[in-house]
């Protein structure tokens, strides 16, 4: 079974930006009483923000799906309150997670990747989502992490949180 997810999290405030690209684009709680939302992130969204302010660069040091253009939006989303974007690519165990954090228009987690391999020798804690979602006031009780308390275990698939996630009206 896999996991492949690409999200921003952060406060509906946090997110608002994003309606410059797109004023319909809806924001999705993972469970009905979250504090934080979520923004699918697919290849339509990312085209149309390039579209808007210009691609920028695809740095070849990170594994992480955002350019520099993208990046820098998610800096300018943060001075409203932190944001985060998670990426899974999992499928039967094996893959990779990334996950970067930015706070008052700069980068406090810088992108980072952690593959299968890598994991079994990093406490799920230190594990990218986790930090992030940590980062953003997620709690987790043991033995449930941050992954699962903020309910991205039950989300495989960005088209599942369009499907069943609770949707922001605003």
């Amino acid at each position: 079974m896999g996991h492949n997810i690409k999200i921003f999290v952060g406060s509906p405030a946090a997110l608002a930006p994003f309606r410059q690209i797109d004023p319909a684009l809806v924001f999705y709680t993972l469970t009905p009483d979250a504090e934080l939302a979520v923004l699918p992130f697919d290849e339509d969204l990312q085209d149309r923000l390039h579209d808007r302010f210009g691609t920028g660069d695809w740095p070849e040091t990170q594994s992480i799906q955002l350019s520099t253009t993208d990046q820098s939006f998610a800096g300018d989303c943060s001075t409203r309150a932190p944001l985060a974007y998670v990426e899974t690519d999992y499928f039967g165990g094996a893959g990779r997670q990334s996950a970067a954090l930015w706070q008052a228009g700069r980068t406090l987690v810088a992108p980072t990747t952690l593959d299968s391999t890598q994991q079994a020798q990093r406490p799920h804690a230190l594990w990218p989502v986790n930090v992030a979602l940590r980062a953003l006031g997620v709690r987790a009780a043991a033995p449930a992490d941050e992954f699962a308390a903020f309910g991205l275990e039950r989300y495989r698939s960005n088209g599942a949180i369009h499907e069943r996630a609770w949707p922001l009206r605003s």
